[in-house]
């Protein structure tokens, strides 16, 4: 008898540990990657494939630097889930980027560029990713 009960309290341990150990449905739990990780990102999914020399991956760079700081600015953490700026605000972001990219990269490897600059963008929340 003793057995079966320290077996129960055992079992119910292990399944309310389990349960805290997932993370938090609102979001809370995680944090947006850094500016720092995002370059990182960049330099992998667009520098890299398109080629470019120092040179232009560190222009690149900075266009992004640029972009992704006036992101972070505008974004509203304070709400909960954070609310993103109006998309007609990072659409104009998002021109000034690729116009700064455009300067640096050859013309014909703009194409690929943008096509790359797709996969760059966070899946949205309940969409999984596209493969």
């Amino acid at each position: 008898m003793k057995s079966k009960i320290a077996l129960t309290i055992l079992c119910i341990s292990l399944f309310s540990g389990i349960c805290f150990a997932q993370s938090q449905p609102d979001g809370k739990g995680r944090k947006p990657p850094t500016i720092e990780e995002r370059l990182k990102m960049v330099n992998e999914k667009i520098c890299q494939p398109l080629k470019l020399d120092k040179n232009q991956s560190l222009n690149v760079s900075d266009a992004y630097k640029e972009f992704f700081t006036e992101m972070d600015k505008s974004i509203d953490f304070k709400a909960n889930p954070p609310r993103m700026p109006e998309k007609s605000k990072v659409d104009a972001l998002a021109k000034i980027r690729d116009n700064k990219v455009k300067k640096v990269i050859p013309e014909n490897l703009f194409d690929k560029y943008t096509e790359l600059e797709k996969s760059t963008h966070p899946p949205r929340e309940g969409n999984p990713p596209k493969q």
